[in-house]
């Protein structure tokens, strides 16, 4: 891997463990009402063991598509965070708005309540800094609990900067996000000094697990990536790919 200046890096799944620590939270939540963990009991009659995990299973899967659904424009933030959870409850015979909304707020306080960083990210971090380089997380997550993630896991003193879709109005993979985080980054734009920013490009690596937002998106704007393929997608064409995150800044790449 050769030396870079500017680290792009992705949050959710690539530093902060979102899903064990969605799962946790999920679990901790249907374990405060009586209720609705009753009625997931029943409805995962077959295996009583894990019926929570069985149901963060069924949630996921309908997260994935509302959250498809939410960064192409056709519902907004408020209606994702109520209606995953409204969707999944309908699967356990329970059709109850005012519960979808009231434990939709209750999941992102007690998210940024969990602390998980994915295997060697922390590692990662320090290496990258030693380097001197600069990092920028970029992310499409909602700013209310973002910002949180980091701190409350002890990462966020690594970052120069955090662009956040919601804040900056464009969501990955458009160009403009990334546009704008190595603008800050570097410190000036490319009307500002055409040859340094194809320099600054040249010296920046985007590191991230969703293939689409991510690396594709990094590709578009013309940076190299570091996928992070630890789900073993079959996804080619990334500058790097690798299960872990030992590559970056390790020369073993």
């Amino acid at each position: 891997m050769k030396d870079y200046r500017f680290y792009l890096i992705d949050v959710d799944r690539t530093l902060w463990d979102f899903d064990r620590n969605s799962e946790s939270a999920i679990c901790t939540l249907i374990s405060r009402h009586p209720s609705l963990d009753k009625a997931i009991l029943l409805g995962e009659s077959s295996d009583e063991k894990n019926y929570q995990h069985r149901f963060f299973q069924r949630y996921d899967a309908l997260n994935h598509r509302l959250w498809g659904d939410y960064e192409s424009g056709i519902i907004d933030k408020d209606k994702l965070r109520w209606l995953r959870f409204y969707e999944a409850f309908k699967l356990y015979g329970i059709d109850d708005e005012p519960l979808s909304h009231e434990f939709g707020e209750e999941y992102l306080r007690q998210m940024i309540c969990e602390k998980e960083l994915m295997p060697g990210a922390l590692d990662m971090l320090k290496r990258i800094q030693a380097t001197g380089a600069k990092m920028a997380v970029l992310s499409n997550g909602f700013k209310e609990v973002q910002y949180c993630k980091l701190s409350r896991s002890g990462i966020s003193s690594f970052f120069t900067s955090v662009i956040i879709s919601e804040e900056v109005g464009f969501h990955k993979p458009l160009p403009d996000i990334f546009r704008i985080a190595l603008e800050r980054l570097c410190g000036f734009t490319k009307e500002d000094d055409p040859s340094g920013w194809a320099s600054a490009k040249a010296a920046t690596l985007m590191i991230g697990d969703d293939f689409e937002n991510d690396i594709e998106g990094a590709q578009i704007f013309g940076i190299d990536q570091y996928f992070y393929n630890y789900k073993k997608a079959d996804y080619k064409g990334a500058t790097y790919e690798s299960e872990s995150l030992d590559g970056v800044c390790s020369g073993w790449l």
